[in-house]
């Protein structure tokens, strides 16, 4: 027996609701992997994994602009995982929502290392971070991270104030 237009239309809305939840459980896992093993243990095979080769990110780690693909963005990463090498990271929340996952998570780690030129100076700094990302066909396409980093913001003022603060217009009258 064939079925008629509304349950063919039921049929079809139930199979894309179960489709949505399993794009988003897929997303989840996706992005609990990059953020532990990547971010967490700085496991450079997570991004590979994880990140689609053209991802944008969005971060105080390059305040000129854009990281842009998976290659500058891991040279970017072990670089401050180097400097600031983490010792703990915990994520706090996570949640979905149709191709975005939202994460936010507590690092603490320790200045081990000289950073674009700020020399080392052992302290523990806690850094709590907000990831939004974008997902597409199961890798990360776009993150954009924002945080409550002052510690990390303090300590690297003198180069941060001429990357971010130096590039802003004046707002001068004629």
């Amino acid at each position: 027996m064939k079925a008629t237009p509304k349950e063919e239309k039921k049929a079809r809305k139930k199979a894309k609701q179960q489709q949505a939840k399993a794009d988003k459980k897929r997303n989840l896992e996706v992005v609990l992997r990059y953020m532990n093993e990547g971010i967490g243990k700085v496991d450079l095979t997570a991004f590979d994994a994880c990140l689609h080769p053209d991802v944008q990110i969005f971060t105080g780690l390059k305040p000129q602009g854009p990281i842009e693909g998976v290659e500058e963005y891991k040279q970017v990463f072990a670089g401050f995982a180097e400097a600031f090498p983490v010792r703990q990271f915990t994520i706090d929340e996570v949640f979905a929502t149709k191709n975005k996952v939202v994460v936010r998570f507590t690092a603490v780690v320790a200045f081990k290392r000289d950073y674009y030129g700020v020399v080392a100076t052992n302290e523990v700094i806690e850094m709590k971070e907000v990831h939004v990302l974008t997902l597409q066909e199961g890798r990360v396409v776009s993150n954009i991270v924002s945080g409550t980093n002052f510690p990390f913001e303090y300590l690297m003022y003198p180069v941060l104030k001429d990357a971010v603060i130096g590039h802003l217009p004046l707002d001068v009258e004629v």
